[in-house]
């Protein structure tokens, strides 16, 4: 990974801070949601924050954002006072912020959502000429030859979030805050983000980065904050601490054991065998997945890593090669049809593909199970119950004052935990998770890492999918990696995070047979 150089920041004489936040308190009537929160960034400063979900990051953004107003403390900007009544505002004085969920408009072009607002017009009328030159522009500065004209909704998620941080950039910020902005990309777009960051830095932009991923924090942080139930449990020089001293922090404990042990025993027969399988977008896909493994598929955003996650699942079908599965019949034709067969599937993106956001998490949680019961059967009886359910929830560790509030609700980590819950109690015989842990926090990861490897340890198949390279080596039994829609490598569990991203990296008209697992 690009280990940025630290920046002056860390020098004798500091300049003062671009940013400061001073005594911040909120509150959503009785919870106190930020307890005299203090924080400051400087200038070309790379300003990491940590925390659990829920740890009040996210709500210390939206106060400096202008989205909430404290009730105690204070803002300033070069040693000034601001106060901001709305998020218009905080963009006026220089505050821009590339949030964690995105906020694009699917059906409007690149171009518009960059420039949504502040389109350039001759005569009343957009110049659409000046506003695709505009987003060229902007797009170069982050490396990016996304075509301006192609809406947004086609984009996958990682051009998404490409998409978002140009149009941060279009509006100038001098302070710029990143919320887990390499959560939906692969190794090598996150190297050209590094080097975007970097780039900014040199340029005097002060940044705050709010990452649950350790090794990018101690890679490109100057100083970390770590905050604990909306209260600031430290401030420490980046090149001075360590992973263990900050999830401490983070957690209130020692968190050992983050991976759970491999399966000691050989894997059992195989749940699904594909000989040769492809379609549009997969070719010469040949791998076996077995009962009581975990198989790790990486590879980059583009290798057809999810198209394959997709085939298998029956979105979109092999339509040619051999497919057997373990009930005797071949490639699932829909997605239904695989759920029926006993074939589960984690989305990459939960909120787009796995929730229904404004149900209830028991509503979310009793889907699946509900959506294939039989037309006269109850929604509520035995596995469906509101305490079977209620227990399954309970199992995979969902925290929420209530099993009835809406989903959207809830922090990243137990919005996926609630996903999980929908598909365990569905028990399938192969479980096809796509990014697992994307945007979720290092107490989360560790339950579902543990989620994982005892389904495994009980007899599943589980595919895993990750952009985390170092997810896939540290939970997976074997490693495929994808490149240009085909295998190009299988692995062995541990193999290094060179050797996959050595793999990963290859182009399909490259290639020769894919490496034999060693």
């Amino acid at each position: 990974m690009l280990s940025l150089e630290r920046s002056t920041v860390e020098k004798s004489h500091p300049p003062p801070p671009l940013l400061e936040m001073r005594g911040i308190g909120k509150a959503f009537g009785p919870v106190v949601v930020l307890d005299d929160v203090a924080l400051s960034c400087g200038a070309g400063e790379i300003h990491a924050i940590c925390g659990e979900n829920g740890a009040g990051k996210s709500t210390l953004m939206k106060v400096l954002s202008g989205v909430y107003t404290p009730e105690r403390g204070e803002i300033l900007i070069d040693g000034e006072a601001v106060r901001f009544a709305h998020p218009a505002e905080a963009r006026e004085a220089g505050i821009g912020i590339i949030h964690q969920e995105l906020s694009l408009l699917p059906y409007r072009s690149v171009a518009e959502n960059i420039f949504v607002g502040r389109e350039p017009s001759r005569g009343g009328v957009i110049d659409r000429a000046a506003l695709r030159v505009r987003t060229l522009d902007v797009l170069a500065r982050v490396g990016s030859s996304i075509d301006p004209d192609v809406e947004c909704g086609r984009l996958s998620i990682a051009e998404q979030q490409v998409v978002e941080i140009a149009k941060a950039l279009s509006l100038n910020a001098r302070i710029l805050v990143l919320d887990e902005p390499t959560a939906p990309l692969d190794s090598v777009e996150s190297a050209k983000l590094f080097k975007l960051i970097d780039e900014l830095r040199r340029k005097g932009v002060a940044l705050l980065y709010i990452s649950h991923r350790m090794a990018e924090v101690f890679d490109i942080a100057d100083r970390i904050t770590v905050l604990k139930d909306g209260r600031r449990m430290a401030v420490l020089p980046a090149a001075e601490a360590d992973v263990d001293t900050v999830v401490r922090l983070m957690v209130g404990r020692d968190v050992s054991d983050f991976y759970p042990p491999r399966a000691q025993t050989p894997p059992g027969e195989p749940v699904m065998v594909l000989e040769q399988a492809g379609n549009d977008e997969l070719d010469a896909i040949d791998l076996g997945i077995h009962a009581g493994e975990i198989v790790g598929v990486a590879g980059l955003e583009s290798s057809g890593k999810i198209a394959l996650a997709r085939a298998i699942f029956g979105v979109e079908p092999f339509t040619r090669g051999t497919v057997r599965f373990v009930d005797g019949g071949g490639a699932p034709r829909s997605a239904r049809e695989a759920t029926r067969r006993g074939i589960g599937y984690l989305p990459d993106d939960r909120k787009r593909d796995g929730l229904g956001l404004r149900q209830s998490l028991r509503d979310n949680a009793a889907l699946t199970l509900r959506a294939m019961a039989g037309v006269f059967a109850s929604p509520t009886r035995l596995a469906r119950s509101h305490r079977a359910i209620d227990a399954m929830l309970q199992r995979v560790d969902v925290r929420a004052a209530s099993f009835g509030l809406p989903v959207e609700a809830l922090s990243g980590g137990n919005q996926q935990k609630v996903v999980i819950a929908r598909w365990l109690a569905r028990q399938p015989r192969l479980w096809v998770v796509c990014e697992p842990t994307r945007g979720i926090d290092v107490v989360a990861k560790a339950t579902v890492y543990r989620i994982l490897r005892d389904y495994a340890n009980a007899g599943g198949a589980v595919l895993m999918v990750s952009s985390d390279v170092t997810e896939v080596i540290g939970l997976s039994d074997r490693i495929c990696v994808m490149a240009g829609g085909r295998l190009v490598a299988h692995l062995p569990a541990g193999a290094s995070e060179e050797t996959v991203i050595a793999h990963a990296l290859q182009s399909h008209h490259s290639l020769g047979e894919p490496e034999a697992m060693q």
